[in-house]
Order: structure tokens, then sequence, then C-alpha cells
């Protein structure tokens, strides 16, 4: 499993890292489940990618 950090999640979604801790705080459910790894935020790539194209194909349809 690879993982990547809060600043690669950023750079993916297009988010700050402060809307990223933000939403972790307030809206966990906008965002992809992340796991603690030695006390930082990590999250599993192929995770992020499935919850990208989700996301994409809710935008989709909303149009």
């Amino acid at each position: 499993m690879k993982t990547i950090g809060i600043q690669e999640l950023a750079n993916i979604t297009g988010l700050s890292v402060r809307s990223i801790y933000r939403r972790r705080t307030y809206m966990k459910e906008t965002l992809p489940p992340a796991v603690k790894v030695g006390g930082r935020l990590r999250w599993d790539v192929d995770t992020v990618n499935a919850w990208m194209s989700a996301h994409e194909e809710e935008q989709e349809e909303q149009k």
C-alpha cells in the first residue's frame, strides 16, 4: 500500500493544506479516509484515486 501525505493530497485535490485540516475537523465525509502513521496523516493512493473518481462523477451528475 502506497500512501501520500497532506501536501500530496492537496496537490491532487486542489485544496489547500489548511482546507484539508479544516475539513478533517468539521466535515470528515468530504475527504477520503486517512490513517495516522507515526503521528502523521497519510492517505492510501488507491483510496484517494477512487474517491476522486466518485467525486468527479457526482460533479457531473449535478450539472
